[in-house]
């Protein structure tokens, strides 16, 4: 029997703003790249998210947007590498 997790609509939607900000950080990456970190990408995956599930799913765009950069390590290594040339 499968594992299943039960969670509220409000986690759901947080989680789906997360969600949408990854996908569509990729999306842009591939076909507007100059957008990636710039204010106006920032809008632009905020105001998805908002489309999709209102201000929880905002809450979890905006959790992605800046907390994940910090989380995942692509700084410390941006640096290294910035550092050995």
């Amino acid at each position: 029997m499968a594992f299943k997790l039960k969670t509220g609509k409000t986690i759901n939607k947080v989680l789906a703003g997360a969600g949408i900000v990854s996908l569509l950080s990729l999306a842009m990456g591939m076909i507007a790249p100059q957008f990636l970190g710039s204010t106006t990408g920032k809008i632009i995956e905020g105001a998805a998210a908002y489309g999709v599930g209102g201000v929880e799913s905002l809450a979890g765009a905006a959790a992605a947007m800046f907390i994940g950069p910090r989380v995942s390590g692509s700084t410390a290594l941006d640096n290294t590498l910035t550092q050995s040339l």
